[in-house]
């Protein structure tokens, strides 16, 4: 049994306006295993504080959670969640929808309303998502490249970006990793504001791609359909036995790359940035590079 302890919160500056969300996740004795900070463009309150519920569950449900206790500073979804209230907004129904169902993937969920000053964390990253601020650290280590004294220069120029290298534990063989916030912390480090990141996977039997981070089910799709398409045991020859890990990352690619714009990653509402492992479980890393 694995409890998850989740707060979260989203902000709109203008509701409609500006809007971010803000997710604290810890584990069952308080120490904090992931913080998201995103900016999701313009967007009502209601509808921020729905997106960052349905990425909390989602983010707890691949964490491996079965026991989540969500608490919100949002009175009004708390007891439409619960059922108190009747969810009359058609473009609040979706997200209803959604969060009912990644409920379903849990043994329990309990989602309680707190005071504002009582989720001083969650709101913190929100507005400062909101308001595109530099969130809190990220929770995946990073790390810069040894660059080469030849090569250095002054930390101000922007036009000689740093390689920076992120660290990902995968857990299991096949397994699809967000990685979203970890490679919007590094854009957030590199003090470029417009420009592109790119991002590759310096991997044989591992890939990237950028999906819908939302609905926990896609990314079962994706894998169970690569698992079906590209069987473990077949009539490969290649001896070590992972030669369907080599295809599957040659499907889905070993890099992307993602405008900036005005510090954020140019990316839907719904998509996020996904590391794939197919021979794991191990200790991956995956290289970021932003410039102008």
């Amino acid at each position: 049994m694995k409890k998850a302890q989740i707060a979260v919160d989203g902000a709109s500056k203008g509701n409609p306006g500006p809007a971010g969300i803000g997710v604290v996740i810890s584990d069952e004795f308080g120490k904090v295993v992931k913080e998201i900070s995103q900016n999701i463009g313009q967007a009502t309150n209601n509808f921020a504080e729905y997106t960052a519920l349905i990425r909390a569950l989602s983010e707890a449900h691949q964490m491996g959670f079965s026991h989540v206790s969500v608490q919100t500073d949002s009175e009004l979804m708390a007891r439409q969640v619960n059922g108190q209230y009747r969810v009359k907004s058609e473009g609040i129904i979706p997200l209803y929808e959604t969060v009912k169902k990644l409920i379903r993937e849990f043994k329990s969920v309990t989602i309680t309303h707190v005071l504002r000053e009582h989720n001083k964390a969650a709101d913190k990253l929100a507005s400062c998502a909101a308001l595109a601020v530099k969130p809190t650290q990220a929770s995946f280590a990073m790390e810069s490249e040894s660059p080469d004294p030849s090569d250095m220069s002054d930390p101000s120029d922007q036009s000689n970006p740093t390689l920076q290298t992120i660290s990902v534990r995968t857990s299991s063989r096949s397994q699809m990793v967000d990685i979203t916030r970890e490679i919007q912390n590094t854009v957030n480090t590199s003090g470029i504001s417009n420009g592109i990141c790119i991002v590759h996977i310096p991997h044989t039997t591992a890939g990237i791609t950028i999906n819908e981070n939302a609905d926990p089910d896609v990314v079962r799709d994706i894998l169970d359909t690569l698992n079906r398409l590209v069987p473990q045991s077949s009539s490969y020859r290649h001896v070590e036995g992972n030669a369907d890990s080599h295809v599957k990352a040659s499907v889905m690619g070993f890099s992307v790359t993602i405008f900036v714009e005005d510090g954020q990653l140019v990316l839907g509402t719904w998509q996020g940035i996904y590391f794939c492992e197919f021979d794991g479980p191990r200790n991956r890393k995956a290289l970021v590079r932003v410039s102008k």
